[in-house]
């Protein structure tokens, strides 16, 4: 073979060589790169998804300790089935709400109801409330609020036991409104908007509690 073309060739297949290794390194580090960024955002969406689901975890918890403190004594104990029922829409409630009814042997202990109102500062103020199986006020809490610290935060149990005043009561046996308005109930100065948002919320739980046909509702996980 003439050495010229022995030369050219060897030239060309050192070339193609080269260039294969050249598109081999290159597919290896796009290879690499995609591994990489595949795993980077794995971790990232499992790590999402733990601190979500520890969330969702805690608030569950969190929900849970709410309910048993809230239900009558009556209510409590292993033998107490708690069932969970969802009020879509509600005149007296508000949307989206949720009422637990606690029985056992198929006799209604006491209910936790959540309800919301728009009479307080920020919209919405959320609450929620254990109730007696006649139907009178256990026991109530904020659930969830947007309202000014230091003044209508007062009536959150953090800050006191303004609340109390509503324990006991039926809708029938008192006058729901504050006493500025010409009601039963007292009221925090400097929070009268948002006191009296919560006596007025708590008497229309009542009465959704009074006209509600509970096992038309459909059901809803006791989380």
């Amino acid at each position: 073979m003439n050495k010229n073309i022995e030369t050219v060739l060897n030239s060309n297949n050192k070339e193609k060589q080269h260039k294969f290794s050249r598109n081999a390194r290159a597919i290896l580090s796009g290879l690499s790169l995609a591994f990489v960024s595949s795993l980077c955002v794995g971790l990232i969406m499992y790590t999402a998804q733990s601190t979500e689901e520890l969330r969702e975890n805690n608030k569950n918890s969190g929900l849970k300790a709410k309910i048993s403190m809230l239900l009558p004594d009556e209510a409590q104990g292993n033998n107490i089935r708690l069932t969970c029922y969802s009020i879509p829409k509600s005149k007296n409630v508000g949307h989206n709400q949720k009422i637990y009814v606690a029985s056992k042997d198929l006799e209604i202990k006491g209910y936790v109801l959540t309800y919301s109102t728009s009479l307080g500062y920020s919209d919405p103020l959320i609450m929620i409330g254990g109730f007696t199986a006649d139907k009178k006020v256990y026991k109530t809490d904020i659930y969830f609020s947007q309202e000014t610290p230091g003044l209508g935060d007062k009536v959150d149990r953090d800050h006191g036991d303004f609340l109390d005043q509503l324990s006991g009561h039926s809708l029938s046996d008192a006058n729901w409104d504050v006493k500025k308005n010409g009601g039963d109930f007292d009221f925090i100065t400097g929070s009268t908007v948002t006191s009296r948002a919560t006596v007025i919320a708590t008497s229309k739980a009542l009465k959704e509690l009074e006209s509600i046909d509970i096992y038309s509702l459909k059901k809803c996980k006791v989380k």
